[in-house]
């Protein structure tokens, strides 16, 4: 069987499986009794068993199957799932994450060694390890999972509705029969909803099936035995159908009975169905509009779609968006009124589809955040301390480009939050705090953007401290440390190199992550900054754009190039001349409104020299704001509003400060788009 073919749906579904672990093993460590999370991890641990073994990836499937063991005695409550039990499966889920992790990198599976955690795994279902604590008996043939065919009893009916009964009746006037079908899969099936999915599909060929116990969304995900029923309305022989259903590999029996609607509501026992030492000639099926209760399996309300394929979609969209500005202006430009109200509107189906495809590439920011409650507990265990994780807004979404790079900046500040921040319980006792600290990752919409916050009730930030260590590291000098704030001291947390930390550890203290985290947020267009107050805690502000593809820009003149800067980043545009512009501790300012604020002229920013003709009596300032800091662009003309699409530089110019971008106007002409978090620094 060539399985190369299914290994992106393969890794996709195994993921979703080992989160699932880990987010339900967190709540069996909360609550040990907590029957809900056994099943689920169950259901999970034999569903990721049962891809690996089809895949052939043995190793995976091997652990599972030992994990299987101690979770079915848990389940059947021959085990507590005490801490060494549930360290032992949390580590077990790491290494499965691992195998995984090789199979995505095309590396050998088994080079993980998972020798110590099988004989760990084996002990405990064993009864063997002091670990683990039995409710009942202790005999190692608990350890096995229970045949659940076994279970099955043959007096087990259908509860027929009243619609149920019409669609029989209706069924016998056309000619056609109602057959009560069960279907037992083997014990060793490993796929259980891809031989259900098979099961319906054969019996879809043989007439019309109007009702599945479970029903067919249960099937799909796997929530049953060994054992289904189904009611078929066909015009085939019992004979027919139970072969073509044994037909099907892993199905270990079927068993028919005729339904007659003189019995009561309750159809009678299943009983083996007599079959004819000859078959007849089978009957031409004839098929009824019937309700069709396997439909969810043959399609899902959503698809799983490549992210290359959306960037692609996207790209397209982007050509759309700049197509259709260089026909305004074609249109505007030789007045041809028809193709002017064409261009119209193109502008509302453009618009239309550029919201659809932003709306396909938003994800919420719970796919980064559910990963979090498993790091804050290692963490916690690891640093001794105790830790309570709330999490707020996880349905907020985000451009998925950028969801898949803020996760490791999230985890540099979880980390910083945690070993910087909350004290050691004893420590936090002393100062009348809970011995349990707390962390929030909280995330909101505000705009155009995506907030999203870092907080903890620790120790803060000593602006004293940080400002000592950086002099003393010679990041800053004795004239800047007298006349830094404490809110421009606290920042120079960000700076390449920099840690107050005096002991190194595998948490923190290398001096690296914090400058990481800025760089990464800036790379995506966002601001960070922090918040502190002593022996009272910490915020870490993070803003975002909802989408790093289509924005609104400003485009600006500076001699004959076009610049855009970002809407969402512009406070206001105001006309000066040269006489408002007053000098500051050697920086050039302007006052609007009573506020100083920085200027910066782009022509010096970008070492374009001044016009012959330059006018300096008209000036232009473009005031953006960064956070709560704000600061003025001086350029030479302001053109307009402009809705550009954003292209990458390519790594050939990547390295570029002050441009993060570049965009295609309509007559073609490329402009730069400007950084102003570079500009502000």
């Amino acid at each position: 069987m060539d399985t190369s073919q299914y290994m992106e749906m393969f890794l996709e579904e195994s993921k979703d499986h080992l989160q699932s672990l880990n987010e339900r093993l967190l709540d069996l460590e909360k609550d040990p009794e907590d029957s809900d999370a056994i099943n689920e991890i169950f259901r999970s641990a034999h569903t990721l068993k049962g891809m690996s073994a089809t895949m052939g990836f043995t190793a995976i499937a091997e652990l599972t199957h030992d994990m299987e063991n101690v979770l079915d005695l848990i389940r059947n409550e021959k085990l507590h799932a005490d801490e060494d039990i549930v360290d032992i499966l949390f580590k077990s889920v790491d290494a499965l994450q691992q195998m995984v992790d090789n199979v995505e990198a095309g590396n050998p599976e088994d080079s993980v060694d998972v020798k110590g955690l099988v004989e760990k795994l084996n002990a405990i279902a064993s009864g063997n390890s002091t670990g683990s604590i039995a409710k009942s008996s202790t005999d190692k043939s608990s350890a096995a999972p229970a045949d659940a065919a076994d279970d099955k009893k043959a007096d087990m009916s259908i509860e027929l509705t009243d619609i149920d009964k019409d669609l029989i009746n209706k069924a016998k006037e056309s000619g056609l029969r109602a057959m009560h079908v069960r279907i037992i899969l083997a014990e060793t099936c490993v796929l259980k909803a891809v031989r259900s999915y098979m099961v319906m599909s054969a019996l879809d060929e043989l007439g019309d099936v109007i009702k599945s116990v479970p029903p067919a969304e249960d099937l799909e995900q796997e929530k049953f035995d060994l054992s289904f029923d189904v009611i078929l309305l066909t015009g085939e022989e019992e004979q027919r159908v139970e072969s073509t259903l044994l037909g099907i590999s892993e199905i270990k029996q079927v068993m028919i009975e005729i339904i007659k609607l003189d019995a009561p509501a309750l159809v009678p026992a299943v009983k083996k169905a007599a079959v004819p030492a000859v078959a007849k000639p089978s009957a031409p099926v004839k098929k009824k509009q019937a309700i069709q209760h396997h439909d969810n399996m043959k399609g899902g309300q959503s698809v799983r779609v490549g992210i290359e394929k959306l960037d692609s979609l996207m790209n397209l969209v982007g050509e759309l968006v700049i197509n259709k500005t260089r026909l305004e202006q074609i249109g505007n430009t030789h007045r041809i009124t028809e193709l002017v109200e064409t261009v119209e509107q193109m502008d509302r189906v453009t618009s239309d589809l550029q919201s659809i495809v932003m709306k396909v590439r938003m994800v919420p920011v719970g796919q980064v955040f559910n990963r979090f409650p498993r790091v804050v507990r290692d963490l916690a265990k690891e640093l001794g301390k105790e830790v309570n994780l709330t999490i707020e807004g996880e349905e907020t979404e985000l451009d998925r480009t950028v969801i898949d790079e803020i996760g490791d900046p999230l985890v540099h500040l979880i980390r910083n939050s945690m070993d910087h921040g909350i004290e050691h319980p004893d420590d936090r006792e002393a100062k009348g705090k809970p011995r349990v600290g707390k962390v929030g990752l909280i995330a909101r919409h505000e705009g155009n953007n995506v907030i999203i916050m870092v907080t903890d009730d620790g120790a803060g930030m000593d602006a004293a401290v940080i400002r000592d260590k950086a002099l003393e590291k010679g990041v800053i000098t004795q004239e800047d440390a007298d006349n830094m704030t404490e809110s421009e001291a606290v920042r120079l947390i960000f700076l390449p190199g920099f840690s107050t930390s005096d002991v190194i550890t595998d948490v923190s203290g290398r001096g690296v992550g914090m400058d990481v985290v800025r760089t990464t947020i800036e790379a995506l267009g966002g601001v960070i900054d922090v918040e502190t107050k002593r022996n009272a805690g910490s915020i870490f502000k993070i803003k975002l754009p909802l989408t790093l593809a289509i924005i609104q820009a400003l485009l600006v003149n500076v001699q004959k190039e076009i610049y855009a800067i970002p809407l969402a980043s512009i406070d206001s545009t105001i006309n000066i001349t040269p006489d408002d512009i007053k000098t500051i501790q050697n920086r050039e300012t302007i006052v609007i409104r009573g506020e100083i604020i920085p200027i910066v002229r782009l022509n010096q920013a970008l070492n374009v020299p001044p016009a012959a003709d330059f006018d300096s009596d008209e000036i232009y300032i473009v005031v953006v704001h960064i956070g709560d800091k704000k600061c003025g662009i001086m350029v030479d003309r302001l053109i307009g509003q402009q809705e550009i699409v954003i292209k990458t530089l390519g790594k050939l110019l990547s390295g570029i400060k002050v441009i993060s971008g570049a965009t295609v106007l309509g007559n073609g002409q490329i402009a730069l788009i400007l950084d102003v978090a570079i500009l502000m620094q």
